[in-house]
């Protein structure tokens, strides 16, 4: 009886033995896959414009929004991809007394308004901003700021060319979305930039209109 009770408690031992090694060589098997692959940053910028359809256009209308660029105020999209156009509208970037921003012309009799989804991958991996900056907290330099988690500062957006009536003057909404960087190397997930822009503005209003902007920064860190 003792012997039949060793040799199973000995089954059972090697039987644990074996468990224990299949789990430990699939989590080995785990890593080593997570530490080889790699995911490149990713730029992703959403333009919603609403309150533009059927304001009537004289001649040639004009929006144009700020651009996510770095804090020596390289572009991050657009200048390395051709730019999508939106449904009545031409695109281009546009240097304005400001910098740089994304312009969008019409010469249809109304105006439509603009959707556009779009990005890319790239190799850099950096804080990035939606720029022109006009004012940043304390008189923070870009460089400084963007060293920061959080923070709100001044950017700014244009309109010209509408023609709706004072009395029917309509709110024109601005929803600009940036996110950039989550690329991953070896089990570290690096850091996600974000700048985003919600801002009403009414459709008599002409000319350049800083508006905030929030930036925030998500930690990066290792990741299973």
């Amino acid at each position: 009886m003792d012997e039949q009770r060793k040799k199973i408690r000995k089954t059972i031992l090697n039987l644990l033995i074996a468990v224990g090694i299949l789990a430990v060589v699939v989590v080995l098997l785990f890593l080593a896959v997570g530490f080889v692959e790699t995911t490149l940053p990713n730029d992703s910028y959403l333009i919603k414009i609403t309150g533009l359809s059927d304001l009537a256009v004289n001649g040639t209308a004009t929006v144009m929004v700020p651009v996510p660029a770095n804090a020596e105020g390289e572009l991050a999209i657009f200048e390395a991809s051709s730019i999508r156009q939106p449904a009545g509208w031409r695109t281009a970037i546009r240097e304005t007394q400001y910098g740089k921003m994304l312009a969008f012309t019409t010469t249809e009799g109304y105006a439509q308004d603009i959707f556009l989804p779009t990005g890319e991958f790239e190799t850099k991996e950096e804080p990035r901003l939606l720029v022109p900056v006009l004012a940043t907290p304390d008189n923070a330099s870009v460089a400084e700021f963007t060293r920061a988690m959080s923070g709100t500062y001044t950017t700014v957006i244009f309109l010209d060319g509408f023609v709706p009536s004072p009395e029917d003057a309509a709110p024109i909404s601005f929803d600009l979305r940036y996110r950039g960087g989550e690329g991953m190397k070896r089990l570290i997930k690096e850091n996600t930039w974000t700048a985003t822009v919600n801002a009403t503005v009414s459709s008599t209003a002409s000319g350049f209109i800083p508006v905030p902007a929030d930036y925030y920064v998500i930690p990066g860190g290792i990741y299973f």
